[in-house]
């Protein structure tokens, strides 16, 4: 009876310990600027990086996807694939390329996030974007916008949000994964018509 009573006092114990362990906060990343984005929901995710991208604060956007989808980004601009990276005709690639893609001594950083700070920069002034947020608040706090859109959640862990944007004709897909130390990331943003196989933008093919 008395390795009953301690077996049970001591399942108490490990199970009332366990969510304090679960909800324990994210090891530094090396970088205060990142650890101090709102990544630890699915939800809270997606709207840290569709607030930034609304303002034009690509570089924080690019730090909101997984690092797959960002090796995937840098790819496509490596063999001038820009027809994945915004919406440009492959025809007319080449074309765009020399915008798009910045030389190291025209840049204030070299790292990847602000190759494609620039990328999106140009996109936008030749309405290109990937993304079109058009109507959608400055502000997209809970507060301000409650509902982001329909949540599912798959069978491998990743959760999607189906989000109806004024510039397409049914809802765009996100698709969020849990990274490293817990972190929510954006894997994929899926337009209506887009293709599967291409991260992090799914643009449609001609």
């Amino acid at each position: 009876m008395r390795w009953s009573l301690r077996g049970a006092v001591l399942a108490c114990v490990l199970f009332a310990a366990a969510p304090a362990a679960a909800q324990r906060p994210a090891p530094s990343s090396g970088s205060a600027a990142y650890d101090r984005l709102d990544l630890k929901t699915p939800e809270s995710a997606l709207r840290t990086f569709l607030t930034a991208y609304r303002r034009g604060d690509y570089v924080t956007a690019f730090w909101v996807l997984t690092p797959i989808s960002q090796t995937a980004f840098y790819t496509h601009l490596a063999r001038f694939d820009l027809s994945r990276v915004a919406r440009v005709p492959a025809s007319s690639a080449y074309m765009h390329a020399a915008e798009m893609i910045p030389a190291p001594s025209q840049m204030d950083q070299t790292d990847i996030s602000f190759v494609f700070a620039h990328a999106m920069t140009v996109a936008r002034r030749l309405d290109l974007m990937p993304l079109n947020l058009a109507g959608m608040p400055e502000d997209m706090s809970p507060a301000n916008m409650p509902r982001l859109g329909n949540r599912i959640q798959l069978t491998d862990g990743k959760v999607e949000f189906s989000v109806p944007l004024q510039a397409y004709r049914s809802p765009v897909v996100f698709r969020m994964v849990q990274a490293a130390h817990g972190r929510w990331r954006l894997e994929q943003i899926l337009p209506p018509g887009g293709a599967v196989d291409s991260l992090p933008f799914g643009l449609p093919t001609e």
